[in-house]
């Protein structure tokens, strides 16, 4: 049984000699519950306070956490290590042991890489042959054009992770297209030439490193007598083996997590890494559940009690006060189902965005159904593209918000911030338009192509003007290295056209579905993509885009795929969480969607049905309950559910 804390407890001198396993639902305060911990281990703690190379090692799951963790630490986080689990491997492991990766990458495999450069990491969102030219790896593969594979077809090659987890098996896998001669060579290339590993080549050697040299191990165990894995129910069998083998001895471990927020299976995550983490080399670790939601009201909380009901070790109560609600009677507030999908309801949809409400889909697609003017046939375009890139290294979503690395995606905002400098007559968006696709000296621009600029953009433009959904926005790129070639334009197609022909909108690296499919976004579409659902103040988002944050409104409009293998019907008539099926895993994204909620939570059921289930599996709940009992109200309140 865990023993209750709060998130202001201080782990005792005798509780940190042994290995931990935090329980700390949404709003319960863990992350304030680490950084204090570790600012009091800092302080106090003789293997850290009295020594200049030890330190506290903290592994979280994202590059924002980190830094969120960073901050809070503030002067106490040079005493402490802060990472993913990725970025700790390269640092600490792979970059020191560069010789063992070699060694391994033979023994292993059979693959000899004799390079002086340092191997590292690929780099977000870009493939392990970004900057690689197709015609140099057909030349290592001792053929010409006619071998034929594509580059992401032959990036594909990486280490089949589960066949050594499984099996303790080291195996090579790839493509079917790519030829089984080719597949070590291919792999080579990317080893010895580029110098990249992937992802999951990252966890594969930082665990056969320290597997297979006790220096190694030894030195990760002196240098971080503590180790803190933030999120753990995040974590892959391979992370789970990694931290297993580091807490074998002298490194005392402590994980914290949440079953019920485990819904990252496409990467290998299961509830299981963390329901199981009882023992550490045949000794129990101690348990502990942090108490408490500091983030939603009452109703909320008791919400999100009945959908986590199979799980017996977490129960929420809100711990919000009510003068810390700035809104009267916020914290009665009960939670509204929004039944239907009539005008009335986007009516009020509508009303609950316009007043700082979020919407929250299953995938980003799902959103466009909350934009006004979105045809279904875009829709359906949007989801073969989301398809397209979901089994890739690339989150499209954050290419388009942060990295545009993706170069249709660059030479859209390339146009679109063309197009803002003609509507608003802003040269500064010009500027940074053209910053997207050339090194533009400003000292360059003279009269002359100002003037070029503004008749090509009217000349562009003035086409498109209110003909949104008639005209692609591949179109629009086209017709513009079409002006590009005229006489009248070659100053400023001089200017942005340094070493190409035209302005590019898809690589060799692209796959011809996905070519084809953007190629149908109509302006509109890809505009309001681009400027409403991708930007940083977005009000539409997925649930593991939303995981980590939280919002006073938010509307749950989770609708399960073909792959989640259940129905909204199901799923309320009785909520499972703890089974690693895809039923259990689709509850656990509606879970973490309602839990993003601090004040207000709506819940979007389109089917009268559903509605009808969710009511008596809540009327069932609540009569075996003596408290937290789940407040419903709905809307439009006349609506007869059967």
């Amino acid at each position: 049984m865990a023993e209750n804390l709060t998130s202001g407890h201080i782990l005792s001198v005798e509780q940190l000699k042994k290995h931990s396993k935090i329980y700390a639902g949404p709003g319960a305060g863990k992350t304030h519950f680490l950084v204090e911990n570790v600012k009091n281990i800092v302080s106090t703690n003789p293997l850290i306070a009295g020594s200049r190379e030890r330190k506290i090692l903290c592994i979280t799951y994202t590059n924002a956490a980190v830094d969120e963790i960073k901050e809070r630490l503030d002067r106490f986080s040079k005493a402490v290590s802060i990472h993913t689990i990725h970025g700790f491997i390269i640092e600490h492991i792979i970059g020191y042991f560069q010789h063992d990766l070699k060694n391994l990458m033979d023994a292993d495999f059979g693959i000899k890489v004799r390079t002086s450069g340092k191997i590292t990491s690929q780099v977000e969102g870009l493939s392990v042959l970004s900057g690689i030219e197709r015609a140099d790896i057909y030349n290592f593969l001792g053929g010409g054009d006619e071998i034929g594979y594509s580059k992401s077809v032959m990036g594909s090659v990486q280490i089949d992770t589960a066949a050594y987890v499984d099996n303790n098996v080291s195996k090579l896998k790839a493509s079917s297209k790519i030829s089984e001669s080719h597949i070590n060579l291919l792999k080579q290339f990317i080893w010895a030439k580029a110098k990249k590993l992937s992802h999951d080549e990252i966890l594969y050697f930082g665990y056969r490193i320290l597997k297979s040299n006790p220096t190694a191990l030894y030195a990760i165990r002196v240098r971080f007598p503590f180790v803190f894995v933030d999120e753990f129910q995040d974590t892959s069998p391979l992370q789970t083996m990694l931290i297993r083998l580091i807490g074998e001895k002298s490194t005392v471990v402590g994980v914290i997590g949440d079953v019920a927020q485990s819904i990252y299976s496409f990467q290998g995550a299961t509830p299981s890494q963390f329901l199981h983490f009882n023992d550490l080399n045949n000794t129990k670790i101690a348990e502990y559940s942090i108490e408490g939601n500091r983030r939603s009201t009452e109703s909320i909380v008791s919400f999100c009690n009945f959908l986590r009901a199979s799980d017996s070790i977490v129960y929420q109560h809100s711990i919000v006060c009510d003068d810390e609600v700035d809104t009267p009677n916020i914290s009665h507030k009960k939670v509204c189902v929004l039944m239907g999908d009539d005008a009335n309801i986007s009516k009020r949809i509508e009303s609950i965005v316009d007043s700082g409400g979020v919407i929250l889909t299953r995938t980003w697609a799902s959103a466009f159904a909350y934009i006004k003017n979105i045809m279904p046939q875009q829709e359906k375009v949007l989801k073969k593209i989301t398809n397209a890139y979901y089994p890739t290294s690339i989150d499209i979503r954050k290419d388009i918000s942060e990295h545009t690395r993706v170069t249709w995606v660059k030479a859209f905002k390339f146009i679109f911030g063309l197009w803002r400098g003609y509507t608003t007559g802003a040269f500064l968006e010009v500027l940074n338009a053209l910053s997207l696709i050339a090194e533009v000296d400003k000292e360059k621009i003279d009269v002359k192509i100002l003037s070029q600029i503004k008749k090509l953009s009217q000349e562009l433009f003035s086409k498109i003007s209110g003909n949104f959904e008639n005209v692609t926005t591949v179109e629009v790129i086209e017709h513009l290295n079409q002006m590009l070639t005229c006489h009248e334009y070659a100053d400023f197609a001089k200017l942005i056209l340094t070493g190409e022909n035209s302005i590019r909108i898809f690589n060799e690296l692209e796959r011809d579905d996905i070519k084809e499919s953007v190629a149908l976004l109509t302006w509109g579409t890809s505009h309001r993509l681009f400027t409403e659902v991708f930007s940083e103040d977005s009000v539409y988002m997925t649930v593991h885009q939303a995981k980590g944050r939280e919002w006073d409104k938010v509307i749950v409009s989770l609708e399960p795929n073909r792959f989640d293998k259940t129905s909204i019907n199901s799923m309320f008539a009785k909520p499972s969480i703890l089974q690693e099926t895809p039923c259990d895993e689709f509850t656990r994204m509606y879970y973490v969607a309602c839990s993003r909620a601090k004040k207000e939570l709506f819940l979007h059921l389109k089917n009268l049905a559903d509605v009808a289930t969710l009511k008596t599996s809540m009327s069932s709940y609540n009569q075996n309950r003596n408290d937290g009992i789940v407040d419903v109200e709905y809307f439009p309140q006349n609506e007869a559910i059967e």
